[in-house]
């Protein structure tokens, strides 16, 4: 019966007058809270653009409600996990239990009674400790433990965001502690607000008069009530703003997008410059994401190159340019003027993995703005590293970055009678050998195994030979938009010369580059696989089969481009595990959390003196499985551990072998 009739009496001892200051402040809490919104979509939208323009052409919105409800990516690191979940489902906890009160408060519905009112209060009381203990740890983190990754330009503005909640919570328990002790302590709240019935025996022993009590519960009330509305108004002015801004940028970031650009408009005859040059030059996507950060320093902790003591931390590519936007506001900013914004050496040191895009808890596009400014100081600027320069004019003069002659492109197949596609006749795969795999001897040995599984299972399939050329995945890397334009427009229209039903790589940043980028122009689209897939496809459909036993104890790494970009993790394991004898040890660091080996971005093709071979790191992760053979499935990752296994003790002896090539010693 007790339970059917629990409750409390809502604005307890609160005149008439403190109730109609509580809805003024409402009012007044409301209007910032909406200015502050105004503010923030002028400045996404400024220069007129159009804000339809930050639309995707799909609403992502699996990320959308997971930010909501599950906080997002935020898990993925687990001791921020613990505290943002205290703070998360605490805070989640009280605002439910405020807004029952507001609807039996306001409304006909008198819902916060009997087993809601029970649960609602035991949850709100458990909740605000919760929260308390969640926003120590947060503090030790970043004020105490002071962690690198977590430096901001503006320091204490978290200070606020704890000191707010700290204030919401402990008013409300002292609150609720005068008023269950002035009730008399009712037994059943001992078990429904713990918390606040353990400070309710405290307020007795302090032995205060019914008057002291009650003008102290006005005062609380008051301050309670204000600080509430300061936190409604302030949602859209401090770092509160993230609650609201991450599950929309998560809308509004489509899946696997960040290393997918769009081609650029070189007939506009007005344009005098290319690329990102001035912030009003920002896409409304690229402005949202300034926005959205939160200064975590998840990307940074992430970052191959930062990691390697390289001269680039994408967190600040991203709050340096929203910084120099706040100081200069409504003005078109030079991010190129006599003091540049950026680097050289900070953009080229990209590799474009999206480590930091698939870390982001926000859906920040990192590698979007760094290619835009890397755009313009290629196109604008005609700065680029001789060694990329070097490469462009080798792709653009003999069709690779190597420099060797077209003739000796097909040479690979000498003997092997490899079908070439010809005019008219259909074949359902189109193989792109690509470069590595024409020139390079470790990915030649790939390219033959291949060939040979996909005549084993008696694939109808074809390659390109002397008239294949390089798709261009360095060049846009560097920044050279208009040769990779020229390189894809010719490229695009070779290819369409021919009847195919898929095209399949072996090297996956051919695979983006054909299967996605070639896309955004005119004909052409590609529907693209990756010889993994494909591999894998025949073995489960029994049109081959791994029968003879291969006695290898391996680990594999994850290429960037076929994982975080293409989003295929499990085809090379399948195949590797389907393989009699293999045994297959994963690094810590595997799928999405594999560390790039670092020639993506271009660095393929040049090496930045500042910090560490970017694939040393990779290179101790791999010698810490004990693993004598590295399994890849990527031509930049085959031949950059074979070239640099030797700077590690622990890797020098390692062996390094394509997933097709394991396969064709069990299949063929």
């Amino acid at each position: 019966m007790e339970s059917m009739e629990a409750s409390r009496q809502i604005m307890w001892m609160i005149p008439f007058w403190m109730k109609v200051v509580m809805y003024l402040s409402l009012a007044v809490a409301t209007y910032f809270f909406a200015t502050g919104l105004v503010e923030k979509y002028k400045f996404v939208t400024a220069g007129g653009k159009n804000p339809k323009d930050l639309l995707p052409k799909r609403l992502n919105l699996e990320a959308f409600l997971k930010t909501i409800f599950f906080q997002g990516k935020v898990p993925r690191d687990s001791f921020v996990n613990v505290f943002h979940s205290m703070i998360f489902w605490g805070f989640l906890t009280l605002f439910i239990a405020t807004e029952l009160v507001a609807i039996h408060a306001d409304t006909p519905f008198k819902v916060f009674k009997g087993t809601t009112y029970i649960v609602v209060s035991f949850l709100a009381d458990v909740g605000g400790l919760f929260v308390l203990l969640g926003v120590g740890l947060a503090y030790y983190r970043r004020y105490v433990a002071k962690r690198k990754f977590l430096s901001a330009t503006r320091p204490n503005q978290e200070k606020f965001m704890y000191g707010m909640l700290i204030a919401l919570v402990v008013i409300g328990y002292l609150l609720e502690a005068i008023r269950i002790f002035v009730t008399n302590m009712p037994e059943g709240e001992r078990f429904w607000s713990p918390v606040g019935y353990t400070f309710a025996a405290i307020v007795g022993s302090l032995g205060l008069s019914q008057e002291a009590l009650a003008g102290t519960y006005k005062t609380l009330w008051m301050l309670h009530m204000l600080n509430t509305m300061a936190f409604v108004a302030s949602l859209t002015h401090s770092k509160f703003f993230h609650i609201l801004v991450l599950p929309f940028n998560a809308l509004m970031t489509p899946y696997r997008r960040g290393a997918v650009l769009n081609p650029m408009d070189f007939a506009n005859e007005n344009a005098e410059t290319f690329g990102l040059g001035k912030t009003s030059e920002m896409t409304l996507k690229e402005k949202l994401d300034t926005l959205a950060c939160v200064e975590c320093g998840r990307c940074t902790q992430v970052c191959p190159a930062n990691l390697a003591d390289k001269p680039l931390d994408p967190k600040l590519i991203v709050t340096k340019v929203r910084d120099v936007m706040n100081a200069n506001p409504g003005q078109d900013v030079d991010l190129w003027g006599d003091n540049p914004l950026y680097a050289s050496n900070e953009l080229d040191s990209c590799t474009t993995c999206g480590a930091c895009m698939e870390e982001c808890p926000a859906s920040i596009e990192h590698v979007q703005v760094i290619m835009d400014l890397k755009r313009y100081k290629a196109l604008t600027l005609g700065d680029l590293p001789p060694a990329a320069a070097d490469a462009v004019n080798k792709i653009k003069k003999n069709g690779n970055p190597w420099g060797i002659s077209q003739d000796d492109r097909f040479n690979w197949a000498q003997g092997m009678d490899v079908p070439v596609i010809e005019a008219g006749k259909k074949v359902d795969y189109l193989y792109y050998v690509g470069c590595a795999g024409s020139y390079d001897g470790s990915n030649q040995k790939v390219v033959k195994d291949t060939v040979n599984l996909l005549k084993k299972a008696g694939v109808s399939f074809a390659v390109m030979g002397k008239t294949e050329k390089c798709n261009g995945d360095p060049v846009r890397r560097f920044g050279d938009e208009y040769s990779f334009y020229e390189i894809a427009i010719e490229n695009i229209a070779n290819m369409r010369q021919y009847e195919f039903g898929k095209v399949v790589t072996h090297c996956p940043h051919c695979l983006h580059t054909i299967g996605k980028e070639y896309a955004k122009f005119d004909d052409g689209q590609f529907e693209t696989v990756h010889h993994t897939e494909l591999l894998s496809e025949l073995l489960r459909s029994g049109k081959l089969k791994a029968l003879k036993n291969v006695a290898d104890e391996l680990t594999f790494h994850d290429p960037c481009y076929l994982g975080r970009h293409h989003g295929e993790y499990n085809a090379p394991r399948d195949i590797l595990t389907s393989i009699p004898g293999v045994k297959l040890i994963e690094m810590e660091k595997n799928k999405d959390k594999a560390l790039c080996c670092g020639m993506g971005g271009g660095n393929m093709w040049y090496e930045l003196p500042e910090g560490k071979h970017l694939a040393e790191n990779r290179l101790e992760q791999i010698g810490d499985t004990k693993a004598p053979k590295l399994a890849t499935s990527c031509s930049y990752c085959m031949i950059n551990f074979n070239s640099s296994k030797g700077h590690i003790s622990t890797t020098e002896n390692l062996q390094v072998e394509d997933v097709a090539s394991i396969l064709a010693k069990s299949a063929l």
